[in-house]
């Protein structure tokens, strides 16, 4: 019975996720310009998905965890072990973004890419998009956690596909959206 449980609860979810990374994938195609106007912003993009996507997801199992040993429920969800995580999953976000901007450039600069790309702008890029994609994806984390719980679900089903691919496809938006206004600010 619990295998079709999970399969009621996961499927329509695993088939979102794939039309959302369609969308990811979809946008990657429209920032080819940039790719070309903004040397090393190619190189980021895995970097920053990735982390993104891994972090929002750690915090969801990590309110999930707490709800399965009772720390937090739907009523009591936010506590002191809420705002501890969210504090936690947003200054790792911004040390993580810092370190994969630098990375991003210090690789771009090696050889063979030599493509020179301006630090300040890369960093930037990586900086803001990080940021605006941690507070998004923790508003959403907390809100799916919080409609699973309404609802009765297990959260281990749920958050880390949902999260994953939310993390994919807003920090793609996020990134792109970040590039446009340092381009054209810079």
């Amino acid at each position: 019975m619990y295998a079709k449980e999970m399969v009621k609860q996961s499927l329509p979810l695993i088939v979102f996720c794939g039309l959302g990374a369609i969308v990811a994938g979809s946008t990657l195609g429209v920032m080819i310009d940039l790719f070309e106007s903004i040397p090393g912003l190619i190189v980021v993009i895995p970097g920053i998905i990735a982390i993104r996507g891994n972090i929002s997801t750690a915090l969801g199992s990590r309110l999930g965890s707490a709800y399965h040993l009772g720390i937090i429920d739907a009523d009591n969800l936010w506590n002191e072990e809420l705002k501890q995580n969210i504090v936690g999953s947003l200054v790792l976000s911004f040390l993580v973004a810092t370190i994969i901007g630098i990375l991003a450039y210090v690789t771009s600069i090696l050889p063979p890419i030599n493509v020179y790309p301006d630090p300040v702008k890369l960093i930037s890029i990586v900086l803001i998009a990080g940021f605006i994609s941690a507070v998004i994806l923790t508003l959403l984390t907390i809100g799916i956690i919080y409609l699973v719980f309404k609802r009765g679900y297990d959260p281990d089903n749920i958050t880390g596909p949902a999260l994953a691919t939310f993390g994919d496809v807003i920090t793609i938006f996020c990134i792109f959206g970040s590039a446009v206004l340092v381009e054209v600010m810079v």
